[in-house]
């Protein structure tokens, strides 16, 4: 059938086990590494004050309209919510929470 040529897709996995490095990975668009900037940004210190600098934002901009990026935004907030969560908690796999901290 005539038509656009297909585009190799990664092999299973790939994208998964590349997220580690999306910087270097071929798998991800521009705007799933916009994505993963944006989160490294949020969850990593700077030691140049300002986390997510005008230039990441105006990237975002690129790709994502104002609903898209409040919902990344969102996203980001609930992984933030999260994380203390489990560092703190320790949760158990397999077990409830209403069943792991009980004394």
């Amino acid at each position: 059938m005539p038509g656009k040529p297909r585009q190799s897709q990664p092999p299973a996995g790939a994208r998964i086990t590349a997220v580690a490095s999306w910087w270097d990975a071929p798998h991800f668009t521009g705007a799933e590494r916009v994505a993963f900037a944006l989160a490294e940004a949020v969850f990593t210190a700077s030691p140049h004050g300002e986390r997510v600098p005008g230039e990441l934002y105006a990237q975002a901009c690129v790709h994502y309209d104002e609903k898209a990026i409040a919902t990344l935004a969102v996203a980001l907030g609930q992984v933030g919510f999260i994380i203390p969560l489990a560092l703190i908690g320790k949760p158990l796999p397999g077990v409830s929470p209403a069943k792991q901290w009980r004394d």
